[in-house]
């Protein structure tokens, strides 16, 4: 379990469903945080681990491991679109948000009320690229008034190390993908 750190965010929308606990809630501790993971988060958890972790003795085979790799991301990417589904089955639509903006450490949701400064929440993130579904417990930074609704910036205060590692290459594979559609952009704009 990760405790706070700075990791850049980039601007991508998201879906999120926002918990917001107690006024007199407290932090809980590694044992109660673990307690509060739903089990199907930590499944989806240890199954991206186990992803990682089989792709990687496959780089050392070279070009022959090219075809393997290609096919067992493949299967992988059918359990991760089954698991986000059973993800989101648990999940209430009336509390499903639009989150604006993620990254390692912190994160920016649309919400139709106003949240107080330092209110602890627990969120459940759902990144539709690289199927990431994440569970954390985080606290209000800011809540800002933007066309009728609220931009609330919150820090991510407890999250599993695996999950952090996740939103942090989730965030890396999302931001590659906006440069390279951005060189594009420029280069057909240049083409004409």
């Amino acid at each position: 379990m990760s405790l706070p750190q700075q990791f850049f965010s980039i601007k991508h929308p998201f879906l999120v469903n926002c918990q917001i606990l107690p006024a007199d809630a407290t932090l809980p501790n590694a044992a109660e945080f673990d307690a509060m993971i739903p089990a199907p988060f930590k499944l989806a958890s240890q199954l991206n681990n186990i992803e990682a972790q089989a792709l990687r003795p496959l780089r050392s085979l070279g070009e022959n491991a090219h075809d393997l790799a290609e096919f067992l991301n493949l299967q992988s990417k059918k359990i991760d679109l089954m698991m986000n589904y059973i993800l989101t089955l648990g999940t209430d639509n009336n509390q499903r948000l639009v989150g604006t903006e993620f990254g390692g450490s912190s994160l920016v949701f649309k919400n139709p009320d106003a949240i107080e400064i330092d209110r602890l929440l627990t969120l459940r993130i759902f990144i539709e690229d690289n199927n990431c579904a994440i569970f954390c417990v985080a606290k209000v930074n800011t809540c800002t008034e933007v066309d009728g609704q609220f931009d609330v910036n919150v820090e991510i205060t407890m999250i599993d190390d695996e999950d952090q590692e996740q939103l942090v290459r989730t965030s890396l594979h999302v931001q590659s993908s906006q440069l390279k559609a951005r060189a594009e952009q420029r280069k057909d704009n240049d083409a004409i």
